[in-house]
């Protein structure tokens, strides 16, 4: 089912709408009542427009969970612009479509990441795939906040120590939210520039390789040596 699930969040991002509701209603054969999976079918029928479709399935999940925030705010996107609709207004949702390539995996410049201590879901819940969001560096940690600079989550340790160094050194990144679930938030980071210091230095390598890179830069920093020139690790 992980595997399913995993498959039918992937059609989505790439687009395939079509493929998207076919897995998930696959998946619903198992449990009916699976909010998640219903979640997202709503918000790919709504993406084809059958706003009739997405908006009984968003019910559904209310009748389930009535707190369901994500239900909430896409039920009350859709009777919007049902509402819009009726004053004979024609103009667009202002809802963003994700650009086909936006989270094209390319090794060393990509990673997915699951956040830790997440905003409450009142505010998750407003979160949409694609929105672009920005990490912001603090002593020991990084968290990741939104356009208005609010608090949406952090990164998890291991990650947090590694990107430090590359964003002290002058990498650039951009970030994007990737999935939003009831008590999980996932982000897309991308590397767009590197700072001279590591300028042949992939930001994201083989698990074997992060190893001897996170090792590294530990022991140079409990040595309190700075070679400036020197790589993070050994290729």
């Amino acid at each position: 089912m992980h595997d399913s699930t995993s498959i039918a969040i992937q059609a989505a991002l790439t687009h395939d709408w079509e493929k998207a509701i076919e897995l998930n209603q696959e998946i619903l054969k198992d449990n009916k009542n699976d909010i998640s999976t219903l979640n997202r079918l709503g918000y790919a029928y709504t993406q084809l427009g059958e706003l009739e479709e997405a908006r009984r399935l968003y019910r559904k999940i209310l009748a389930l969970d009535k707190y369901n925030l994500i239900a909430q705010k896409n039920l009350e996107r859709i009777n919007t612009l049902f509402k819009t609709k009726k004053r004979g207004n024609r103009k667009k949702s202002q809802h963003n479509s994700l650009s086909p390539g936006l989270f094209i995996e390319e090794p060393g410049k990509t990673k997915t990441v699951h956040l830790i201590n997440i905003a409450p879901a009142n505010f998750t819940s407003h979160l949409d795939i694609g929105d672009i969001v920005s990490l912001c560096p603090k002593k020991h940690s990084i968290e990741v906040r939104d356009g208005d600079n609010t608090y949406i989550g952090a990164l998890p340790d291991d990650i947090s120590f590694r990107l430090l160094r590359f964003l002290q050194a002058g990498n650039t990144y951009q970030v994007c939210i990737k999935n939003v679930e009831k008590r999980n938030v996932s982000i897309f980071i991308r590397e767009i520039k590197r700072g001279k210091r590591f300028s042949t230095q992939p930001t994201f390598t083989t698990s074997l390789a992060d190893l001897r890179v996170n090792a590294g830069l530990r022991d140079q920093e409990n040595s309190g040596t700075e070679e400036e020139n020197q790589e993070v690790s050994e290729e």
